[in-house]
């Protein structure tokens, strides 16, 4: 998945369409389940088995998780 694709689902899940940085947004409990979830359509079996995944409420360190496992890419 390139970045820009991540971020996309991201606004999309959190419904706002006018939120044009991640970087320093914290999502709600409710969303990171919804971002986890489709994360795992994508992935499957691959976002769960991420440690401290259900911690990571933000785009940087969810950024990060998912470059070590090469699962997101640069655009």
């Amino acid at each position: 998945m390139k970045k820009k694709e991540l971020e996309k689902l991201i606004i999309k899940i959190i419904n706002d369409e006018e939120l044009k940085d991640l970087k320093g947004y914290e999502w709600d409990s409710l969303a990171h389940l919804s971002i986890l979830m489709e994360l795992e359509k994508i992935y499957p079996d691959k976002i769960t088995s991420i440690d401290g995944i259900a911690e990571m409420n933000n785009y940087v360190k969810l950024e990060k998780a998912m470059i070590s496992k090469k699962l997101l890419f640069n655009d």
